[in-house]
């Protein structure tokens, strides 16, 4: 009985010299697991992040690291900027093209300096893949977000497949754009007379001429990166472009 009561008294004792508050939390020591990485039991040793793409653009919600006129303008816009799992060349296109029809109707449609109605025009040649004229059908292998889809195609007549080129970033090659651009003419006439079946047929959806040359010659200069304080300006500084005449 007399034990009982010294065991009694001994808890409030031991309580009065080691306090009543609860332990504090130790902190988690670093172990290591089956793969050799450091952790903790209550969070993860990291390094600090690096800057991120809005941190050194400072501009909000900018997910891609491009930083030409055109991505600019794929950003005030909200255009597509690339291919969903599973959709064709033509799909994106026609994402693209719904989100122009719903900019045009209601004259929202913005344009970062450098872009004019030229270019713009241009830009929906490049992407077109159906009608009569200005048809470029470009996009069918330079696919976004690199402008090329890394595969081999025969676009010579007696010619040999060749990788799709990036048309990014051009101005810092020796390419003639205009020369290219007549070529692609010649092979899409060739395609489609017969003169040349072997040609990609992605060729036999062109319909160009000489008059679309400069157009899409200014849109491929507007793919050239510009430096990160330049990009910020060109999205501050995007103005309406009247589009009540590109209703389509």
């Amino acid at each position: 009985m007399m034990r009982i009561k010294l065991a009694g008294m001994l808890i409030p004792w031991l309580l009065f010299f080691g306090g009543c508050s609860q332990p504090q939390p130790q902190p988690a020591v670093p172990r290591q697991d089956t793969g050799g990485r450091e952790e903790t039991g209550a969070q993860e040793n990291t390094l600090p992040a690096a800057d991120s793409v809005e941190k050194s653009t400072r501009v909000h919600r900018l997910a891609s690291s491009k930083r030409a006129v055109y991505d600019a303008f794929s950003y005030v816009n909200r255009i597509p900027e690339e291919a969903e799992e599973g959709e064709s060349p033509a799909d994106i296109a026609g994402r693209i093209f719904g989100r122009l029809a719903n900019q045009e109707g209601r004259i929202l449609l913005k344009v970062p300096p450098g872009m004019d109605h030229q270019s713009y025009r241009a830009f929906k040649t490049f992407f077109r893949y159906e009608g009569e004229t200005s048809v470029g059908n470009c996009a069918a292998c330079h696919t976004l977000t690199e402008f090329t889809d890394k595969k081999k195609h025969l676009v010579t007549r007696g010619g040999e497949p060749v990788m799709t080129p990036s048309v990014r970033n051009l101005r810092q090659t020796k390419v003639d754009v205009a020369k290219a651009i007549m070529a692609k003419i010649t092979a899409s006439r060739q395609k489609k007379s017969g003169e040349a079946e072997e040609i990609d047929d992605a060729y036999a959806v062109m319909s160009l001429d000489e008059e679309d040359v400069a157009g899409l010659v200014a849109f491929i200069e507007l793919l050239n990166d510009v430096p990160d304080e330049d990009f910020r300006d060109l999205i501050l500084d995007a103005t309406l472009l009247d589009t009540s005449g590109d209703i389509e």
